[in-house]
């Protein structure tokens, strides 16, 4: 490193919050002297820096004694007249940090105006307790942490606090907050690629039937002491045993299938919706379908792509699918 660059690392470094790694970002950025931060403004600093930073080095320039060849620089941009004006006549360390941290209170007001913090992280801070950005500043790092996770309890207090955080954390929170706004900005939902909703053309006593049908349920038919023994299956077999108490129709012990549980006649076998249901296994199937009254369902063991042909071609002579395939799409 020559000597004119030494000089002008020094001259970086003697600014409160600026280190040499801070000096090395602050040259590769442009500001090579102590007199180019002084013309920067602000924004233009929190782009290199933070904003936490860059406010605290607009307080702090006019303190450093600096060897000015070009005659007097023009003054910051308007946002940091007021705190350059009110540091120019303080001399005192203790009242240039308030300065500065007045100047950093002003700059936020709400939580979404922290760096990494977005309407998600906002609203599980409030959850936790921390209301407003004095709030946060007042925290522990570790407080934040439960909250929002380390690497950006350190980007938080980094901003609000003046505190240095490496580029490993900065990469980290920059992929939280990347992909946090993935989740906000897309909402999608599952729907099926095919236009299912075709009604059957059904006269009223039908639909009546179909109604009473919905409306009277039946008993859980099980097999005989299932609940008692491990190896017994729930699958109905009719009690034979001659003292047998399900059999005998004793009350609690379970029904028995009886004809009286059947459902109405005109209407037995068909699906909820009123369609008699067709099982397909190819695109031919589809032949002497009735979409009025029929709807076919695709058996299991059709592959994805003859099954894409097979709910296309019905789809085009508009008879239902009973099991259509779902795609997860955008919702606006």
């Amino acid at each position: 490193m020559s000597d004119d660059e030494h000089e002008t690392d020094e001259e970086l470094t003697d600014i409160s919050g600026i280190s040499t790694e801070r000096a090395d970002e602050l040259r590769e950025a442009g500001y090579e002297s102590v007199d180019s931060l002084r013309e920067a403004g602000q924004a233009e600093l929190a782009d290199v820096v933070g904003n936490a930073l860059a406010a605290r080095i607009k307080a702090d320039v006019d303190e450093i004694e600096v060897d000015d060849d070009a005659g007097e620089v023009e003054e910051a941009d308007a946002e940091s007249d007021d705190a350059s004006a009110a540091d120019a006549d303080e001399t005192d360390e203790d009242e240039t940090a308030a300065a500065a941290d007045e100047a950093e209170a002003d700059e936020y007001e709400d939580l979404t105006d922290i760096s990494g913090v977005g309407p998600a992280r906002s609203e599980d801070l409030r959850e936790a307790g921390y209301e407003t950005v004095n709030d946060v500043r007042g925290a522990s790092q570790d407080a934040l942490a439960e909250v929002v996770g380390n690497a950006l309890a350190a980007r938080i207090k980094a901003d609000v606090g003046g505190l240095e955080v490496t580029e490993e954390t900065e990469a980290e929170v920059e992929d939280e907050t990347e992909a946090e706004e993935v989740d906000e900005d897309v909402e999608t939902e599952m729907q099926p690629r095919i236009d299912v909703e075709i009604e059957p053309d059904l006269d009223e006593e039908t639909e009546r039937l179909l109604g009473e049908r919905s409306r009277v349920s039946k008993p859980q038919f099980n097999r005989q002491d299932y609940h008692k023994k491990k190896r017994v299956p729930t699958a109905w077999r009719r009690p034979r045993g001659g003292l047998s108490k399900q059999r005998r129709g004793i009350k609690g012990k379970g029904a028995t299938v009886e004809a009286g549980f059947r459902s109405p006649k005109a209407v037995r076998g068909l699906h909820p919706s009123g369609f008699e249901e067709v099982r397909v296994h190819n695109v031919d199937d589809l032949e002497g379908v009735d979409g009025d009254k029929q709807a076919v369902r695709i058996a299991s063991k059709v592959g994805g792509r003859k099954r894409e042909r097979i709910e296309d071609e019905a789809e085009d002579r508009e008879i239902r699918v009973l099991n259509p395939t779902y795609e997860e799409v955008e919702v606006e």
